[in-house]
């Protein structure tokens, strides 16, 4: 076996690979034109590599450059520049899942065979690694390295409720009502609507413009690049999004979304936004698109849906299971 090492930037999508996602269950921000509108809209490179067992592939990691060069307010550019860091080894898309699979391969050999190819690949530069997304197994199982709690990952386990009156009646009293009073101001207001919906039935330009508002929380001299329509473009069009669209009745404007990267048992929530509210007796929905979420799971079949981490004592008092979730270093 050996590493195929890839950027999205100039490698043309692989032959295997969409028969790579299918197997590995690869969600939507894993589509190769995905990867290369978010590796050309990206500070530094990004490096996709396949562990090849003939003309099959056994296993796949997506790494982004932590390093020199770096530019903190522009793209990365065109050329293949001489790299001093190390690997920041994460999903494409979501912070929520790893950025990692193998076909059965035990995770501490999968992971250091694949830090030597990488530094086979990019030279002495390439210092080492920083890998997210692991469970306390996957840290012993990784033997020597240097590893330390993250935030944990909230789930809402669907498939244990019967609909979603289910849902809220098993939370505590005060959110219940919360809750309850929330979904009734949804379904009662005339002025708005609240459906699932292909993402690729949404104009990615006012996707973006109600992106803004939430990404200028997170405004500072190291916040994330803004996301772009050409990125946003080609998110939405993969047939395994939906969005979570709220509207306003009659303009048809979008007031607020949550984008979805769809999987047959665990869709996990991207991006969430709303237009800040103008009227002051505009029902809470943020707090409602986690009952759109599990609605949606609910009607479709899956296991659960995976609503990301932060804020753990709102997603636990609506019944989220906190997932401990650790990262570590390897040279």
């Amino acid at each position: 076996m050996s590493w195929e090492v890839l950027d999205p930037r100039h490698d043309r999508e692989p032959p295997y690979w969409r028969g790579l996602r299918a197997r590995a269950a690869l969600r939507a921000d894993w589509a190769w034109d995905v990867l290369a509108a978010q590796a050309w809209t990206a500070r530094t490179p990004l490096f996709v590599a396949v562990l090849r067992n003939g003309p099959a592939a056994d296993g796949v990691v997506f790494a982004n450059w932590a390093g020199l060069p770096v530019r903190r307010n522009g793209f990365v550019g065109a050329g293949r520049a001489r790299l001093l860091g190390g690997l920041h080894v994460r999903n494409p898309g979501s912070g929520s899942v790893p950025g990692w699979w193998s076909d059965g391969l035990p995770t501490g050999e999968f992971l250091r065979d694949y830090m030597s190819a990488m530094r086979r690949a990019l030279g002495i530069g390439c210092g080492g690694a920083l890998l997210r997304q692991l469970t306390a197994d996957e840290v012993t199982a990784m033997g020597r390295c240097v590893s330390r709690p993250t935030e944990s990952l909230a789930i809402l386990r669907v498939s244990a409720w019967s609909s979603v009156a289910d849902w809220m009646a098993g939370m505590k009293r005060k959110r219940r009502q919360n809750m309850r009073q929330i979904v009734r101001a949804v379904e009662q207001d005339g002025t708005l609507t609240a459906e699932v919906v292909p993402g690729a039935e949404l104009d990615p330009l006012e996707v973006a413009r109600v992106l803004r508002h939430n990404e200028q929380k997170y405004a500072g001299r190291l916040a994330p690049l803004q996301q772009t329509t050409g990125y946003l473009t080609a998110l939405l069009r993969q047939p395994d999004v939906v969005v979570g669209a709220y509207r306003a009745e009659g303009t048809g404007e979008l007031e607020a979304f949550v984008t979805v990267l769809d999987h047959p048992r665990w869709p996990v929530t991207r991006h969430w936004s709303a237009r800040p509210a103008t009227r002051p007796d505009r029902p809470n929905l943020y707090l409602d698109h986690y009952r759109l979420m599990v609605e949606y799971a609910h009607r479709t079949g899956k296991e659960g849906v995976i609503v990301g981490r932060g804020k753990p004592e709102l997603k636990s008092s609506l019944r989220g299971e906190l997932v401990p979730q650790y990262a570590a270093a390897i040279r």
